[in-house]
């Protein structure tokens, strides 16, 4: 028997196991299984009479909200593509974004009613505007969010999808280089990720999950399906605001959450942080980043919880890899233990995942020898939208094509070492930017902080670090690059420091190292 791997799936287990049960809390909104069913079905109803073309793009841009929970899995019912948006773009990224999309509809929130005003006139293909939390109070907006799914049906729908290699969402990766791409991830891809996400994380219906990290991208979105299918709740937080993440985390009794490093290092340093009753959270998985062991040992102190590391792409939906300890390591010592939960993690059930040299051959597990790392799996996306070219680049002999170097040691654990484009080569040496962040993250003083290379008539570059300190705390250039120089090889360590009050960063709260590029300009 073949039954279609569609998200669609997932929502109608839940509704039949916990029906009563709270599905999502986001402020004075605490809706049970049940009542996001009937709002998934009238998402459903709502959008069927839109008009959308078969197969056509609706794009969203919000904050955390419980519109995610119930347009994700609305949007799987219909057979059309959902577009989430991240919301710190430009006017410029999202007009072409929304254009190379050719997106049809977009429901917005109010707070973004003034950029939607301002990118309206070139938009080429969106005819439908829907606000939330605003009023449809100008002639180009169609109306409001809740008025549509307000007067739709609820009628009960079954997916009638039977090509579970349609596409479901397509998200714009950040631009590193040149415009940003799409990526198509199928129903497939999405199902398959949900059923390993809830192995490797051993999510159960007791799991109160803390959306935190922004929904409009996968680092924390693909607990969206897994969470649901296991009857989970969802709890929503809109903006991440420290003090108010610890608050929810204790009113809500949060079990577990997905951060990147700099909002921990941004909740370790609330003031009386250590007053929070914090005592339900079980672990926070830390993705996005690489995050030091110093600074995984204080978060697991500070916020008593497990640490696990988990590594993906946007490309595969995300997961590659998850870093919890072998049963067979857990006699070794505490920092032992913790120097390879830190790592990048082993390969997740139903990927295949290797590290492989310039000809493609698997490189040595000796933990030293540097490979890029390719894999292939169920969650590995159908390609880039509108691009083939750049999917045949991508995607060779049948494995993607990372582009993060990493190393492999005897029991198979990945450590990512840098992204390609991140290794500094000076004089023929090569410098793993993130080996340079860790021991800069051993500083008590360091807050964050990015290494990147700046050009050099000796060296041809060299590393300089860029730093946010934490509030009060004071350090000079010569005490950190001393500090680096007691801790490494003399080459590795910065040449010079920057100091800023604040490191550029993705919607996903990743540190934009080619931001930083372009503002930091070698000493002359």
């Amino acid at each position: 028997m073949h039954v279609p791997m569609t998200p669609g799936r997932i929502l109608k287990r839940a509704v039949k196991l916990y029906p009563d049960k709270v599905a999502v809390v986001d402020g004075d909104v605490r809706w049970t299984y049940k009542d996001v069913e009937k709002r998934v079905y009238q998402v459903f109803h709502a959008e069927q009479g839109m008009g959308i073309s078969r197969g056509g793009r609706v794009a969203m841009l919000d904050f955390n909200s419980y519109r995610y929970l119930e347009v994700y899995f609305g949007m799987a019912l219909t057979g059309d593509v959902l577009l989430p948006l991240n919301i710190r773009l430009s006017a410029a990224e999202y007009t072409y974004i929304l254009n190379n999309a050719e997106a049809e509809a977009i429901i917005f929130h109010a707070d973004f009613k003034p950029m939607i005003t301002k990118i309206r006139p070139e938009l080429k293909t969106v005819k439908q505007f829907y606000i939330a939390e605003g009023p449809a109070d100008e002639p180009w907006i169609t109306g409001t969010y809740e008025d549509a799914i307000n007067k739709a049906a609820s009628d009960p729908v079954e997916s009638a999808l039977e090509d579970e290699n349609a596409v479901l969402n397509l998200y714009y990766t950040s631009g590193t280089t040149g415009n940003p791409k799409g990526v198509m991830l199928t129903h497939r891809n999405i199902y398959a990720n949900a059923l390993t996400t809830i192995i490797s994380f051993k999510l159960e219906d007791a799991t109160v999950w803390h959306h935190i990290a922004p929904l409009f991208h996968l680092a924390d979105a693909f607990f969206i399906w897994s969470v649901t299918y296991q009857g989970g709740k969802h709890v929503m937080q809109r903006q991440f605001v420290p003090k108010a993440v610890l608050e929810t985390m204790q009113n809500e009794k949060v079990t577990a959450a997905m951060m990147v490093p700099t909002m921990i290092n941004f909740l370790l340093n609330v003031p009386e942080m250590e007053k929070f009753d914090l005592s339900s959270l079980q672990w926070v998985m830390v993705g996005g980043a690489p995050m030091s062991p110093a600074n995984a040992k204080r978060m697991t102190k500070q916020l008593g919880c497990r640490y696990i590391s988990g590594y993906g792409l946007t490309e595969t939906c995300p997961l590659l890899t998850v870093g919890n300890l072998k049963d067979t390591l857990k006699d070794l010592s505490e920092d032992e233990q913790m120097a390879y939960i830190t790592r990048t993690g082993l390969e997740v059930t139903g990927v295949d995942l290797k590290a492989v040299d310039s000809e493609g051959k698997e490189v040595p597990k000796d933990g030293k020898t540097v490979g890029e790392i390719i894999a292939r799996g169920d969650n590995v996306m159908k390609g880039y939208w509108k691009l083939p070219e750049e999917t045949e680049k991508a995607i060779v002999a049948g494995y993607f094509r990372t582009g993060d170097l990493a190393t492999v040691d005897a029991e198979n654990y990945i450590l990512i070492v840098d992204r390609a484009k991140d290794i500094i080569i000076s004089g023929g040496e090569n410098i793993s930017s993130v080996e340079v962040e860790n021991v800069l993250y051993m500083h008590p003083a360091v807050l964050e902080c990015a290494v990147i290379a700046v050009p050099d008539e000796k060296w041809g570059e060299i590393p300089k670090a860029i730093v946010a300190l934490k509030p009060n705390a004071q350090t000079t250039e010569k005490e950190l690059v001393d500090f680096c120089r007691e801790r490494m090889a003399a080459f590795k360590s910065p040449k010079s420091i920057a100091f800023v009050p604040e490191l550029p960063k993705t919607g996903s709260g990743k540190i934009l190292k080619t931001e930083l590029r372009k503002r930091i300009q070698p000493k002359e």
